[in-house]
């Protein structure tokens, strides 16, 4: 970060260099030129042709020393119409340069890699297609810290009018590694890759998992068949939409009921928007360890649904038995709203009296 931001500096002063000079070398140029004018036309000393060059440039009149020639005053006439157009044209020139040029986007780079600098365990959005999209909307309703990585122009123009500053925009392509890097890998929680092929979202997911082995990769699969690469490549979680759209024909067709459609009506019902899905691991310490689901009592104790848990040794087992004991390093899936989910990972963390 270091080496990136004395690159910036140089850049700065360079763009200041370039940006600058001509308008200052046009009215440096032009007090000489008046400067030397008025001593050979006027026929007066150094000081006084200063003295006329400042009050005609400032404009204010003239009292004690005044053009006298007519050679004088046609070139005092010229220095007035050519201080007007010179002044016209540097402000112009400076103007623009601050607002409209590189050292603008250069300045506004410098402030986001500070930005990024600070941020921690935030999330980082691969690709801002029809997925992408939902996604950045869920995590910033959330008031979640978001670094977008997207390459495509326009996507990009849509993303600056929907969004403005309420997230941190990389243009840029998330398969380099650099980037991830620069989007702040190294700190982040998450990473969601749904770019538009599986060959790219594979690629992010190596490099992810390369630069910062910790990371919770999500991932979006298109072709079914890949999914034991990304495995393999260490994603964490695979959303295949082939595979959901399956499972939910599936289920409607065999049993008449459709767990998404509750998904979807309790996203839509506003008494029931607070309520999600969450994933508690059982850690070290915890009061719950080696009990049973009747004598961990979570529901009295906490008002959360416990739809299912994930053991070291097992896939997801639904509807877990009473008797079923909980163990060190178990993944409960609940219901229920965020506070309520935090109260069971206090518990999931240390001992509660």
């Amino acid at each position: 970060m270091k080496s990136t931001e004395m690159k910036d500096n140089s850049k700065v002063k360079s763009l200041l260099l370039k940006g600058l000079l001509m308008p200052f070398l046009a009215i440096f140029t032009l007090l000489i030129i008046g400067f030397v004018g008025f001593i050979l036309f006027e026929g007066i000393s150094p000081l006084e042709s200063l003295y006329l060059l400042v009050i005609t440039f400032a404009t204010i009149g003239y009292g004690d020393v005044v053009p006298v020639t007519d050679v004088g005053k046609v070139f005092t006439i010229c220095i007035i119409i050519s201080g007007f157009t010179v002044g016209l044209y540097s402000i112009g020139k400076i103007t623009a340069f601050f607002a409209e040029g590189e050292l603008s986007t250069l300045l506004k780079k410098r402030k986001m890699n500070k930005t990024l600098e600070k941020m921690n365990d935030h999330y980082i959005v691969c690709g801002y297609g029809k997925t992408g999209k939902h996604v950045l909307e869920g995590l910033l309703k959330k008031g979640l810290e978001v670094v977008i990585i997207e390459n495509d122009s326009e996507r990009n123009e849509k993303l600056k009018e929907l969004y403005s500053y309420k997230y941190i925009h990389l243009v840029a392509d998330a398969t380099d590694d650099e980037v991830l890097i620069q989007a702040g890998i190294k700190k982040a929680k998450f990473l969601i890759s749904v770019l538009s092929t599986d060959a790219e979202n594979l690629f992010v997911t190596l490099s992810a998992k390369d630069i910062n082995k910790d990371i919770k990769v999500i991932t979006r699969v298109a072709e079914t068949n890949s999914s034991e690469k990304f495995r393999k490549a260490g994603a964490d979680f695979i959303v295949s939409p082939i595979e959901i759209a399956t499972d939910r024909i599936i289920s409607i067709a065999s049993t008449s009921t459709d767990f998404y459609s509750f998904v979807e009506f309790a996203g839509a019902k506003e008494e029931l928007k607070a309520y999600q899905f969450g994933l508690v691991v059982i850690n070290e310490g915890s009061d719950i360890i080696n009990k049973t689901y009747r004598e961990a009592n979570i529901p009295q104790r906490t008002n959360l649904v416990v739809i299912g848990y994930y053991s070291s040794m097992s896939e997801l087992q639904v509807n877990p038995k009473a008797d079923n004991i909980i163990q060190l390093g178990d993944k409960l899936l609940v219901f229920g709203d965020e506070m309520q989910i935090e109260n069971l990972k206090k518990i999931a963390k240390h001992t509660t009296k």
